[in-house]
């Protein structure tokens, strides 16, 4: 991966902020009153005022629109992009609802009590643009102003209420709503930001570890070959001497960065059956496997490392110890759990350092079992040949797909493969016998 592709791997907050938002979206949070003011229309039109009162109140009506869509489109962008309202309110933000108030307010005092239906639509943008206390405050003066030009309009009683009542209403359930998209925003970021810094974090660990494994051992190496190389014609005993120390530490830092990026790289059983067989051809080993891959489908990650791990170290084993002509996997899955099974016809414990495989591969597969709650067991077999077998719960795994028929139909799938004896892996297995 280039550096192009790393920089736009994880992008700044600021720039990932909206994406996949769409200001359309959030603009219905305004748009939703539209409606509340098409009885107020018909009941312009029903009226028949003179025309010049007609053009002035279409005019104004809309003026009082225009400003109130361009304004609430704008809020819905900035909100879009900056995931939250801003605790300082702009001058704009401040003119446009002293605009649509005087409006709401002209209009119901010279186009009648059915315009007053404008100062809920200030409202909604009151809501979405202040913060809570600001836009209780607001409320609560356009409230008062609504209140007395609806009673200067010839509003009744409950008219006079339901203003009273709704308008602050507006103003809540528009907060509220402004308040649970911004939120769930701001999660979102929060969450994308942790991951970014936990990708930057375990890189910093690992290029960290790196340099301080590979920065002395390389440079030891890179001194030691070049002694070893004046010594050749000179001290041929002594370049032996280095060459072996060169190989030591070259062995020594394998297993170094190994073990660095053991909590970084977990396997995966399908690529490690697939490596199994490429080694096992490579070293003239007869393969053999059963599986299906519905088997080894939806595993949970702690349970597909450890048959990952699994197969790893009892390949590994046959190919150092076990001079083995046969290998076979099975692979077997029940409602309960998932067992592994890998088998070899070799010298089983003769000439095998049993001892030292337990104490370091075989030993920490062990525990890794034992974590899941499974059963690890290795031993010889009677007909000759070693058998490393383990089997591990499938906590969450459901298990309506798995049935008995299932089972039989998957081991009915197997895979048979005669691998060629090159002559480099017959060289080296003569050398190892």
């Amino acid at each position: 991966m280039d550096n192009k592709k790393l920089s736009t791997t994880f992008e700044t907050p600021e720039a990932s902020r909206s994406e996949g938002r769409s200001p359309l979206l959030l603009w219905l949070i305004w748009l939703v009153w539209i409606p509340l003011s098409i009885p107020a229309f018909i009941r312009l039109f029903q009226a028949h005022p003179p025309f010049p009162q007609l053009i002035a109140t279409l005019f104004g009506v809309a003026l009082f629109f225009g400003i109130y869509l361009l304004a609430s489109w704008r809020r819905a962008v900035n909100l879009v992009t900056t995931s939250t309202l801003p605790s300082h309110t702009e001058m704009l933000t401040w003119l446009t609802i002293a605009a649509l108030t005087a409006l709401a307010l002209i209009l119901t005092l010279l186009g009648g009590s059915e315009w007053q239906v404008l100062f809920y639509y200030t409202c909604g943008y009151v809501g979405g643009s202040l913060l809570i206390r600001r836009a209780i405050l607001v409320a609560f003066v356009i409230t008062v102003l609504a209140t007395v030009a609806g009673w200067f309009a010839g509003l009744g009683f409950l008219d006079l209420a339901q203003t009273i009542v709704f308008i602050p209403a507006i103003v809540i359930i528009t907060r509220i709503v402004m308040w649970s998209i911004t939120t769930s925003w701001q999660l979102n970021d929060a969450r994308k930001e942790i991951a970014r810094l936990a990708v930057e974090t375990e890189r910093l660990r690992i290029a960290r570890d790196l340099h301080d494994l590979l920065g002395h051992n390389l440079s030891l190496i890179a001194l030691k070959s070049e002694l070893a190389k004046r010594l050749v014609n000179v001290a041929p005993e002594r370049a032996v001497i280095e060459i072996s120390d060169v190989e030591n530490v070259a062995r020594t830092t394998l297993q170094e960065v190994r073990e660095a990026v053991s909590a970084f790289r977990q396997p995966t059983l399908q690529s490690e059956l697939s490596a199994a067989r490429e080694i096992l051809v490579a070293a003239g080993i007869a393969y053999h496997l059963d599986r299906n891959a519905s088997m080894i489908d939806a595993l949970p990650t702690p349970v597909e490392s450890v048959l990952s791990w699994t197969v790893r170290e009892g390949v590994t084993n046959i190919i150092r110890h076990s001079r083995a002509q046969h290998c076979a996997i099975h692979i077997t899955r029940n409602f309960g759990e998932i067992s592994i099974e890998v088998i070899d016809d070799g010298v089983g414990v003769s000439n095998m350092d049993i001892s030292a495989e337990e104490g370091n591969g075989l030993r920490g597969l062990r525990e890794r079992v034992k974590t899941l709650g499974g059963r690890c067991e290795a031993f010889p077999r009677e007909e000759g040949g070693f058998l490393l077998a383990v089997s591990v719960p499938l906590a969450q795994q459901t298990h309506d797909s798995l049935k008995p028929g299932s089972i039989t139909a998957a081991l009915a799938l197997q895979e048979t493969v005669d691998s060629p004896v090159s002559i480099d892996s017959v060289i080296e297995r003569n050398e190892q016998r």
